[in-house]
């Protein structure tokens, strides 16, 4: 029987529940959405998912890992997702347990996991000092500090997106002014352009709309003011940008490491500084997650 992790990736509008092999190998996976009007409806959808997605032949779960849009609280085991209204201060550790039957899981941020699978298995290898980011409906961050996986003392390390950048700015979701996510986030870079989705900034881009375009640099200037920051507070050697704007690299990623490479010129310390694509794909935080699921059971937490 091949070992596995349960794993469970939670995103703005869906929740994803896989199962991971320790060599990353998604062996089983299903979306839930998260745009639902109760708590029951999600809860019960995800507890279908889960007991499904266990019931895969020819494996052995021995752990979960939960990578979850924060911010979350990894030492009580809840979540409060700015964008799903369903979960406010809900105990994820503790339904996973009760529904999975598994003693060992453990929760992190989403870009956390996301973090750590290209550390271990994709872009980040061979990285001391590595962030990663999801750049998506929201902005999350995770980071490795010094060759060893960070969360931090709530499990909030890396948290850029709610960075505040510009004193007094833009109203977020959070209640902050000013936030990277603000002005970064896929959403709010089509908010900027007037439309609802980014994909429909991207192929306004694509086609030369002049609009579009600032709208993009808008946002990944701001995102790099960030990133600068982050270099400068950790040293970083590598960052590993993930999530579904790159599903758009084509038009994003250009314009991206330009304004990074603008930014860097400020700082005289950290030499080269690898701005890199997440390659794992849709996956990653879902691979992370469950590579954490291994960590828990090893762990026995």
């Amino acid at each position: 029987m091949k070992q596995a992790s349960l794993a469970i990736d939670v995103g703005a509008t869906k929740v994803a529940v896989g199962l991971i092999a320790r060599d990353g190998q998604v062996l089983a996976r299903i979306d839930v959405s998260s745009k639902v009007d109760s708590i029951q409806e999600l809860n019960s959808s995800l507890a279908a998912a889960i007991a499904s997605v266990m019931a895969t032949d020819g494996v052995v779960v021995v752990g979960a890992g939960i990578g979850s849009a924060g911010p979350i609280d990894n030492a009580k085991g809840t979540i409060n997702p700015v964008n799903i209204a369903a979960w406010v201060d809900f105990s994820l550790v503790d339904f996973v347990k009760d529904v999975s039957g598994l003693s060992s899981v453990r929760i992190i941020g989403d870009a956390s996991a996301l973090a750590y699978a290209e550390f271990v298995l994709g872009a980040g290898r061979g990285a001391t000092n590595l962030m990663g980011i999801v750049v998506s409906t929201g902005i999350g961050g995770g980071v490795v500090l010094n060759g060893e996986f960070h969360v931090g003392r709530t499990g909030n390390a890396g948290y850029i997106g709610h960075a505040v950048v510009v004193k007094d700015g833009t109203l977020c979701a959070c209640g902050q002014h000013g936030c990277v996510e603000a002005y970064a986030s896929g959403t709010n870079m089509a908010k900027d352009f007037g439309v609802d989705k980014f994909e429909d900034v991207a192929d306004a881009a694509r086609k030369g709309d002049a609009k579009a375009v600032a709208a993009i640099e808008k946002g990944a200037a701001v995102l790099a003011l960030g990133l600068l920051n982050a270099v400068a507070l950790m040293d970083l050697d590598t960052i590993v940008v993930g999530g579904g704007v790159m599903s758009a690299d084509d038009v994003y990623w250009p314009i991206l490491v330009k304004c990074f490479e603008k930014e860097m010129k400020s700082l005289n310390f950290p030499g080269n500084v690898a701005l890199k694509k997440a390659t794992l794909g849709k996956d990653s935080g879902l691979v992370g997650a469950g590579l954490v699921g291994f960590i828990s059971h090893e762990k026995g937490a």
